[in-house]
């Protein structure tokens, strides 16, 4: 049977087969860690609650920093049960450990820590190490600090969708940012995940402001690009080149004797995005001619068996008619229906509920394009959704699919919560005028019937 296995392949496992089993996780820092992450985060969660005037946010957001912390020790018991070791955290931790070796005693190299390099997987481990110079080697202790991370993440998410619609109700987007199942499980391990989530979340926040035309944004942009951008370039490349294009919906600015000077700062900020989305666009390739290239040869190197490689063997092809197959790929495989083992039947549940969330907002997909003129971060979220999901159905294995998949589900998410007025009331917003049209079009049809008849 095909379990649903998160693993890269063979080489963290291989590295973790010459490391100790385990890491330590005393209890007392560990409950240290929790409790100063719990006291640091709730101001922030205040301030914001304050600034939306929605209290109850704070009883929502730190009911998912716990769940965070609960789906870190989740991810070692699953580890040590289900996947019987083969994980790649495993490999972090201990580049890691060793690392903070070094720091402690302001060695500031990688020496002993085996690491192929600093991007990518190098990165995290890096990261690890400087929380293990702080916190000490406490394996559960770092799982609390990522999963922390990843829910700063979110939090900044959450944040742009505010921004990009002061006049709505937030709630909706809300409860399924915080409280979907994978973003609670699988970026609260020390993972690539987790530090992505909040160098994404980030940036998503600094283009709202600047689609907005509100200030910090450009600041908020380049500290997000580069808090992600050495652990997964290819993920900034997408959203910076998203961005690119959203940025030509941006409203005119309306105060006409800064226009100018705005306008050409747009356009030097805009030359500076593509050519960086251009190189890490580049780094991505690694040498290869195209992006389909690429995207099959690691189809191929994920297809498989033996540890590591789990549910592999996923059909994929380059050509864009495929393109449906991706979209049930990366959003709706497996199903319960589907599922040839617990891991998959347990996965295909969120599956399941994510294609209950799209089949019941239909209605605000259809309002989509007419909402991205209004509000441009609709046109970004759109855009980086179908770019991820052309993209990493080539990973071609169920399970690395599933734990990738938590870097789109903030930007579908928004998707899914477009404002839009209930279907017996008034609409309320500029991208349902067909809907006013047709109303203000009945209405006149019913006063003209029941009008008097004229005098002869």
């Amino acid at each position: 049977m095909a379990e649903l296995r998160p693993t890269t392949g063979h080489v963290i496992p291989t590295l973790a087969s010459s490391l100790p089993a385990k890491l330590p996780s005393p209890l007392p820092v560990m409950v240290v860690v929790a409790v100063v992450l719990f006291a640091v985060s709730q101001p922030m969660v205040r301030r914001v609650a304050r600034a939306e005037g929605d209290p109850r946010l704070v009883t929502l957001a730190m009911s998912a920093l716990a769940l965070h912390f609960l789906g870190a020790a989740a991810q070692i018991l699953v580890d040590n049960h289900v996947y019987h070791g083969i994980a790649d955290y495993t490999g972090y931790v201990h580049q890691g450990a060793a690392l903070a070796g070094n720091f402690s005693h302001f060695d500031f190299t990688t020496k002993g820590a085996n690491l192929h390099g600093i991007i990518g997987d190098g990165s995290v481990s890096i990261v690890t190490g400087v929380v293990y110079t702080i916190i000490g080697v406490n394996e559960l202790g770092s799982f609390f600090v990522f999963g922390w991370f990843a829910w700063l993440g979110t939090l900044f998410f959450y944040r742009a969708f505010c921004v990009t619609f002061p006049e709505a109700e937030h709630r909706r987007y809300a409860l399924m940012l915080f409280l979907l199942p994978s973003l609670l499980f699988w970026a609260s391990d020390v993972s690539k995940e987790a530090l992505v989530m909040f160098g994404l979340g980030v940036a998503a926040l600094g283009t709202a402001r600047i689609l907005a035309r509100q200030r910090r944004g450009y600041v908020l942009v380049a500290v997000g690009t580069a808090m992600g951008v050495a652990t997964r370039p290819n993920e900034f490349a997408l959203l910076l080149g998203s961005f690119a294009v959203a940025m030509f919906f941006r409203r005119r600015d309306s105060r006409r004797q800064l226009r100018t000077t705005r306008r050409l700062g747009s356009l030097l900020f805009m030359a500076v995005i593509l050519l960086v989305t251009g190189l890490l666009l580049h780094k991505f390739l690694k040498g290869d001619s195209s992006v389909s290239s690429l995207l099959k040869k690691t189809h191929h190197s994920n297809s498989g068996q033996g540890a590591g490689f789990g549910s592999s063997n996923v059909a994929y092809s380059s050509d864009p008619l495929w393109y449906p197959r991706d979209i049930y790929t990366v959003l709706f495989d497996p199903l319960p229906i589907t599922a040839r083992s617990f891991t998959q039947f347990i996965a295909g549940g969120e599956n399941t509920v994510i294609l209950v969330l799209v089949l019941t907002s239909l209605r605000r997909l259809r309002v989509a394009l007419r909402a991205g003129r209004e509000r441009p971060y609709i046109i970004l979220c759109g855009l980086y959704t179908a770019g991820f999901i052309y993209s990493f159905a080539a990973l071609g294995n169920l399970g690395l699919i599933d734990r990738e998949r938590t870097l789109l589900l903030p930007f579908l998410l928004v998707l899914l919560a477009i404002p839009v007025a209930p279907k017996r009331q008034p609409p309320r917003y500029p991208w349902e005028k067909p809907r006013l049209k047709r109303r203000e079009r009945r209405l006149a049809a019913a006063r003209a019937g029941f009008a008097p008849p004229a005098p002869p």
